[in-house]
């Protein structure tokens, strides 16, 4: 399953798990104005007024019609009409066929007076969900959800196909960064109204560059002389990519590759297809929004930690409470983390005096008793409490609960190709780095090891594992 098709699914089912909801709402609101149209309290539960089964057997009808009604519906193109249209005839049918087996079953399932305000209210809050729908598929067109960046190699009809059908579909995040061919005469010609950027001679340096995290081959690949290197940065940089199914593609993966490719079907054209995370797009998609969830109780239930802690800082040093810090993140995305303030003002001005304190190997710099360190500063960094802003840094997307640590732009400046594939997934606030001895941790190879580790193992068990090990961590007092 192709990226656009994964997003769509992952749409699909986040949108019938929202019907789903509002359908409960319509029955939980049909209930009390039934109660309150015969004089009754309204918080009552009646079975009489309406059945648990009923329910069942209405959000199963209502489902149906709605996959027979909206199927493969686009709401960005549909019409408000339509969808009016549409979702009075799910609640109309909806109804009457609740009723006709209501009646042939000879049951109660519920009173009439519910089922009738239950099919109005179904038919209110499903056209508003869809109109809303709509309306921000439509203004998010530009940027789209869950962006990705790619690079066409290609400027053919095959790389005018996907072109098409990747603008077609903007809501979904598809963004065409860059189109390079092996031919150099190619460069500037038109393809689908996109312009060919460059050949494949400066193919590592658009990588980085563009932050690109998926690449789709649309040409023969025996046009491309150095295919086979292309492949191994790739892979070492930690780039998913898609190409047409090719004798050489098949070599090169039977004799170097441990990836498992996947036979997918890009618009009718075969490719074979190697992800540089094992995880499908939906399993993400639900850990992100896990994630987002449990950091926005954690917040709630940690502000009064973070605002007493926050006067404490205030109180006993020169200085902001916060300390912001541009970080890399997915595929070199850069972006600001959140932290309470644990050093002084100019620390970052005497990294430079106390570089020969540095434990860590590679382009890591960390002291663990350090000198920078306010006293309140030593308190919270022992206990992870500066870390506790970085759960808005989880709100705001630009980081996920658990994942490999992001790191300063200064320090990926230094990274080596194997190091880079460490960001081929959204970075976390605590990750198997953390709860392996992070300070006994001093080789930076064996730091990315772990993250590599992590990210070719994920699971939602690997995730709940770190998470336990984080609380014991942070309990202990020995730091994340």
């Amino acid at each position: 399953m192709n990226i656009v098709q994964q997003k769509i699914q992952t749409f699909r089912i986040t949108d019938r798990i929202l019907d789903l909801l509002l359908l409960f709402l319509s029955a939980r609101t049909a209930m009390v104005l039934e109660r309150l149209y015969h004089g009754k309290s309204w918080d009552v539960l009646d079975s009489q007024s309406f059945h648990w089964a009923a329910m069942v057997l209405i959000f199963a009808i209502w489902l149906i019609l709605i996959q027979i009604f909206e199927y493969e519906q686009i709401f960005r193109r549909t019409q408000f009409y339509t969808i009016l249209k549409n979702v009075a005839l799910i609640s109309f049918i909806g109804v009457t066929t609740t009723v006709t087996i209501d009646f042939l079953l000879k049951a109660d399932l519920f009173k009439r007076s519910t089922i009738f305000f239950f099919g109005f209210l179904s038919f209110f809050f499903l056209f508003i969900k869809r109109g809303v729908l709509k309306y921000f598929l439509s203004s998010i067109r530009q940027e789209g959800m869950d962006p990705k960046n790619i690079t066409i190699i290609g400027s053919h009809k095959r790389a005018e196909r996907l072109i098409s059908l990747f603008t077609e579909n903007k809501e979904y995040g598809i963004k065409i960064k860059s189109i390079l061919d092996p031919n150099p005469l190619r460069v500037g010609a038109k393809v689908d109204g996109m312009q060919v950027t460059g050949d494949l001679s400066g193919f590592m340096a658009e990588i980085k560059d563009k932050k690109i995290d998926e690449v789709f081959f649309a040409t023969d690949l025996n046009h491309i002389d150095n295919i086979h290197d292309i492949f191994e940065y790739l892979d070492r940089v930690g780039v998913s990519y898609h190409m047409m199914i090719n004798e050489s593609v098949q070599s090169y993966s039977d004799k170097y590759l441990d990836i498992e490719p996947r036979s997918a079907s890009y618009y009718g054209i075969p490719m074979l297809s190697f992800d540089a995370v094992s995880a499908n797009h939906l399993k993400i998609y639900t850990k992100i929004w896990l994630e987002k969830f449990i950091a926005f109780i954690m917040l709630i239930l940690t502000l009064p930690i973070l605002l007493l802690f926050a006067i404490l800082i205030k109180s006993t040093s020169k200085g902001p409470v916060f300390f912001s810090q541009e970080r890399v993140g997915l595929h070199g995305r850069r972006f600001s983390q959140y932290k309470l303030r644990s050093m002084v003002v100019d620390a970052e001005t005497q990294k430079e005096k106390f570089a020969h304190l540095n434990e860590q190997s590679g382009p890591v710099f960390k002291i663990k008793n350090d000198p920078r360190l306010t006293k309140i500063g030593k308190f919270i960094r022992k206990f992870s409490i500066d870390e506790l802003p970085q759960l808005f840094n989880i709100l705001t997307g630009s980081m996920t609960l658990i994942g490999p640590r992001p790191p300063v732009p200064s320090e990926v400046e230094k990274y080596k190709d194997a190091h880079f594939r460490r960001l081929s997934m959204k970075p976390g606030i605590t990750g198997l780095w953390q709860v392996s001895g992070r300070n006994s941790v001093k080789d930076f190879d064996e730091w990315v090891q772990l993250d590599l580790e992590y990210i070719d193992n994920w699971s939602f068990l690997l995730d709940f594992k770190i998470a336990l090990r984080t609380v014991t961590t942070v309990l202990s007092g020995t730091g994340m």
